[in-house]
């Protein structure tokens, strides 16, 4: 008898322990899921923000010449028909 209980309760032992490695092993295996997810979207929002300081630097550039003397005047003389002193305005007519 005490063969058969000793071979019972290993038994009820090792399903208890086998059941233990699976929780365990799926309460990990969804926390690795979730932290692969978070590593893609962590990579996704650096490659976000090396893209928007791409752009920033060229808007800065842009800034930058769009307060050069030469830029104003061009634009002065191309959009705004304005011309210096002293200078006369030839201007074509298309037909």
């Amino acid at each position: 008898m005490s063969y058969a209980r000793s071979l019972f309760e290993s038994k009820i032992t090792w399903a208890i322990i086998l059941i233990l490695i699976f929780y365990i092993t799926f309460i990990f295996s969804e926390k690795y899921a979730r932290i692969l997810e978070m590593q893609s979207y962590l990579a996704e929002l650096e490659y976000e923000i090396d893209d928007l300081k791409r752009d920033t630097e060229l808007l800065s550039e842009k800034i930058d010449l769009l307060n050069t003397n030469q830029y104003i005047e061009k634009i002065a003389r191309e959009e705004l028909d304005l011309v210096k002193p002293n200078e006369i305005m030839f201007k074509s007519i298309k037909k």
